[in-house]
């Protein structure tokens, strides 16, 4: 057995979004969210859907495109209140509404 360094590859965990700065949020700070997509359970998807749906005041066909959807699912995959999105920098909100929408659509 020889004495060679193994190269072990150390993969990001791709669940993981980095905020582009500290956010506070109800006396916590924030440097990244967690988006447990896989997580969400079909029970999760019907509950947003319904509650999407009661607060709209237009229908909206295409909810996998409208960012304030894809923000619900956010909030239910990283386990925080959809409230937590008003306060966060847009590129932020723009970025996880686009990981919620990949993973709407595929």
């Amino acid at each position: 057995m020889t004495n060679e360094k193994k190269n072990i590859a150390v993969e990001a965990d791709e669940r993981v979004y980095t905020l582009s700065r500290p956010f506070v949020f109800e006396e916590q700070e924030y440097t990244s969210l967690t988006l447990d997509f896989d997580a969400l359970t079909g029970a999760d998807l019907l509950r947003i859907n319904t509650q999407f749906d009661a607060d709209q005041k237009i229908p909206v066909f295409v909810k996998a495109l409208s960012l304030s959807y894809q923000i619900n699912i956010a909030a239910a995959a990283a386990k925080v209140p959809f409230e937590f999105f008003n306060k966060l920098p847009a590129k932020d909100v723009s970025k996880v509404g686009l990981l919620a929408q990949n993973f709407l659509l595929i």
